[in-house]
């Protein structure tokens, strides 16, 4: 039976890490290691995790190293083989591990797992929160299935571009493999698409990733990070241009002008009425160019696939229906 090391990530969750660690706690896996990770919270949701939850680790860091730093720190901290991440606002089913394990154990050049996670805001219909991420032609990612009612079209063990890192599955081995300067989830990232640019550079090395439909959680989506606010919408903008910059052929960005242009003029046209300070994410982008450029070559000279392998997870945009999103947004 493989071992599995569970880390939680928590900043100010007391909403929400209990039920999370009743669901952990009673797994029809064993685990022998939970660790939750502390990114300097000033709640009393640590004093709840030592009190009602005595078998969980407590590693207090003190301060907010964002979900890079954090859980860097614990895969680092970690035991096991089999390392199963979770953000404090998410419930398991009893038979969650033990899906996931079993399907990351199917081949091993699987290195990751995806489950299937349901709105818990939206419990008992059960309403598509991801099945796992998928890449467009401009190189917006989005979760798959994100706000779906599920009549069985996601039941099906498949492969799958990557894994969302707040119910995902890792092997120690994947991520020592694609580990770029002792960090596998890129800390200039501190929050958001970090769990993206690990799959994509998990699939330039060569890497599967599953999705497992009988593996099913819950998310209360933006219980840890409310949507559409400035911390979100900066680090959303400027990681995208970070991951593209770092993940990408260079010929692949030449030929993809024309969706970057489109996509761009639109998405920060849309900030400049919604969150303007979300475009000097640019200013970012530009302090870590040079780790940027470090970090590329580092990538690309390890890319064990080629470019069209990539490529055949990139699906087309629908640029209309994003539009009509965006003007919904702006009018409310």
């Amino acid at each position: 039976m493989s071992d599995v090391s569970i880390l939680i990530l928590n900043y100010n969750g007391a909403a929400f890490i209990g039920p999370c660690l009743e669901s952990v706690f009673i797994q029809d896996h064993p685990v022998d290691e939970v660790m939750v990770i502390d990114n300097g919270s000033t709640d009393d949701s640590i004093k709840a995790v030592r009190q009602d939850f005595p078998k969980a680790k407590v590693v207090e860091v003190g301060k907010n190293l964002g979900f890079s730093g954090g859980m860097n720190l614990g895969i680092k901290e970690s035991k096991n083989d089999l390392i199963l991440l979770l953000n404090t606002d998410v419930v398991l089913d009893k038979s969650f591990v033990s899906k996931m394990v079993e399907t990351i154990t199917q081949d091993p050049k699987v290195g990751s797992v995806s489950s299937k996670v349901y709105k818990l805001s939206e419990k008992p219909a059960k309403i598509f929160d991801t099945t796992g991420h998928v890449i467009f032609t401009n190189r917006l990612f989005t979760d798959r299935g994100d706000g779906e009612s599920d009549v069985g079209q996601y039941d099906a063990v498949e492969e799958i571009f990557g894994t969302c890192a707040g119910t995902g599955l890792y092997k120690r081995e994947m991520l020592e493999d694609c580990r770029v300067e002792e960090e596998y989830f890129d800390e200039s990232f501190f929050m958001f698409l970090e769990d993206t640019d690990l799959s994509w550079r998990a699939q330039l090395r060569g890497w599967k990733c599953l999705y497992a439909p009988d593996a099913i959680a819950w998310h209360h989506r933006g219980g840890t990070a409310k949507r559409k606010t400035k911390l979100v919408e900066i680090h959303n903008y400027k990681n995208r241009y970070m991951m593209i910059l770092k993940n990408d052929s260079a010929f692949s960005m030449l030929k993809s002008i024309p969706h970057y242009i489109v996509t761009d003029s639109l998405k920060s046209l849309a900030l400049l009425f919604r969150c303007p300070p979300a475009l000097l994410g640019w200013l970012d982008v530009w302090r870590n160019l040079p780790a940027l450029i470090r970090k590329r070559r580092i990538i690309q000279k390890g890319r064990k696939v080629s470019q069209k392998e990539i490529e055949r997870w990139m699906v087309p945009f629908g640029y209309w229906r994003w539009i009509v999103r965006h003007l919904k947004g702006l009018n409310g």
